[in-house]
C-alpha cells in the first residue's frame, strides 16, 4: 500500500466526539478517514484501529492515546495540540497541576453539564453539548490526563512524528508542548497562531499537515 493510499486514523480528544473532525475529514476526503470514538457521548466507545497500515492523527487526549496505542502498522504520527504527558510529576513540573485536574474530577461528578461547557468554552467553543453524557468514560479520561505518562513511548517510536501546536493554547500551553516535545531531530513541531481547537479553527493547516505526512504534498 503507498503512502498516498495510507488510511488515515483520526482520535478526539477530551469532552469531544467524532464530530470534531467534521471539516479536518471534509478536506482530506472522508473515504480516507476513520474515526476512533471514547464514547464521552455515546452509549458505546469504538477505539479499535486500522488493521492494515495507516497514519495516526490525534488531538489532545487523544494524541496521548496514540503515542501509547498506535502500534507497529502506524506510518506517521501527527499530534494536535498534543503531548506525551498532561498532569505533573516529580520529574516533570512543567505540566498541568493535578489540583487542577482533580478540580475538574469533582466538577464533572457533581455537575457534568456545567464542567464540559466550561471546558468546552475555555478550550475554545461556546456550543451545545451531545444530549448523552457518559459520566464514568468522562471521568476515566481525566484519570489518563492526570496519570497517563507517555515520553518513554515517545522516545520509542519508530515512525515520523510532527507536532502542530496553538501558540495561545490555554489547555495545553506552549511551555507543555516544549517540555513534551524537546528538540532531538527526529521530532517536527508546527506552531500555529491559535489555541486548542486547531481542527476546528485551522482545518485547511491540519489537513495539509495530515496529507504530507502521507507524502501527498509538502506543508504549506
Amino acid at each position: 500500500m503507498g503512502a498516498t493510499s495510507l488510511p488515515i486514523a483520526l482520535v478526539h480528544g477530551w469532552a469531544f466526539d467524532p464530530t470534531f473532525w467534521d471539516a479536518t475529514r471534509t478536506i482530506l476526503g472522508p473515504a480516507r478517514t476513520t474515526c476512533t470514538d471514547f464514547g464521552f457521548f455515546a452509549p458505546h466507545p469504538a477505539l479499535a484501529l486500522p488493521r492494515v497500515p495507516y497514519i495516526g492523527v490525534g488531538h489532545s487526549l487523544g494524541a496521548l492515546w496514540l503515542l501509547r496505542h498506535h502500534g507497529p502498522l502506524c506510518r506517521g504520527l501527527v499530534l494536535i495540540n498534543g503531548f506525551s504527558r498532561f498532569g505533573t510529576a516529580a520529574d516533570f513540573p512543567h505540566a498541568i497541576p493535578r489540583r487542577v485536574i482533580e478540580r475538574m474530577r469533582a466538577g464533572l461528578i457533581r455537575e457534568p453539564e456545567g464542567l464540559l461547557h466550561s471546558f468546552r468554552l475555555r478550550a475554545g467553543i461556546d456550543a451545545p453539548l451531545p444530549p448523552h453524557i457518559e459520566r464514568d468514560r468522562l471521568e476515566q479520561g481525566l484519570v489518563a490526563l492526570m496519570d497517563m505518562d507517555c515520553r518513554t513511548n515517545l522516545q520509542q517510536v519508530t515512525c515520523p512524528v510532527h507536532v502542530i501546536a496553538g501558540t495561545d493554547d490555554a489547555i495545553a500551553p506552549p511551555m507543555l508542548t516544549r517540555a513534551c516535545f524537546p528538540p532531538d531531530g527526529r521530532i517536527k513541531i508546527r506552531w500555529v497562531d491559535g489555541g486548542h481547537l486547531l481542527p476546528l479553527t485551522h482545518a485547511e493547516t491540519c489537513a495539509h499537515a495530515i496529507m504530507a505526512m502521507t507524502g501527498r504534498m509538502n506543508p504549506p
